[in-house]
């Protein structure tokens, strides 16, 4: 696992492997021995160990594996947001006859993840918005994992959203839905709750992880 100091300072730390500015904000790739790492406006994105891309490094990405490994195995799953690709990479090793899928909505993004960080010959990966393409295929899992440069996005706190996310959830027992939620405050954090209790109509369970604001989010339904 990587340290909090790492994390605060990845801007800094290794070697530049690339820079691209983007309509999201400047994206550079950097590496340090096998670790290699993605960050947008030198805010730390992913980071993975090149030997072992399946592992993960960050903790809330720790708390994930650690709330999957104890559930039956899905048959296909939903990831919206690419990032460097930990969680994609991580599922592709963990889950090789799973159908995984990954919505990212900048091709950018896409690009230096097959080009810097893919694992395996890439399928499933599709550059769109989430509240607006039209899936063919229903889930057992749908992970979100969001970036944004100022605050969470606003349509994690809608009713709309999750409707529509709900809509893409096979009708079977293993259902669930993950979060990786990056909370500036309690208020954050009960907004989520609380729209999560009205349209799922599940317990919420809030992880929280030390030394971080991300909180892992996950319902049963």
């Amino acid at each position: 696992m990587v340290s909090i100091d790492f994390v605060n300072n990845a801007n800094m730390l290794g070697t530049l492997v690339c820079l691209r500015k983007t309509p999201i904000g400047t994206c550079t790739v950097r590496q340090l021995e096998d670790v290699r790492w993605l960050l947008i406006d030198n805010t730390l994105q992913s980071v993975s160990d090149l030997t072992q891309p399946q592992q993960f490094l960050l903790p809330h990405l720790q708390q994930l594996a650690s709330l999957w490994q104890t559930l039956p195995e899905p048959s296909n799953i939903l990831e919206v947001g690419l990032g460097g690709g930990a969680i994609r990479n991580y599922l592709n090793a963990s889950y090789p006859h799973c159908n995984i899928t990954t919505i990212e909505k900048s091709q950018d993004i896409i690009e230096l993840y097959t080009q810097y960080f893919a694992s395996l010959p890439q399928s499933n990966l599709i550059a769109g918005d989430i509240t607006t393409y039209h899936f063919s295929n229903s889930y057992n899992w749908i992970v979100l994992d969001l970036f944004s440069k100022q605050d969470c996005p606003i349509f994690l706190f809608q009713h709309e959203f999750y409707q529509r996310v709900k809509s893409l959830f096979v009708d079977d027992a293993n259902r669930h839905l993950f979060i990786n939620f990056i909370c500036e405050s309690a208020q954050q954090l009960n907004s989520l709750r609380t729209v999560l209790t009205s349209v799922f109509k599940a317990d919420v369970t809030i992880y929280a992880i030390k030394d971080y604001n991300n909180k892992i989010v996950h319902l049963h339904f």
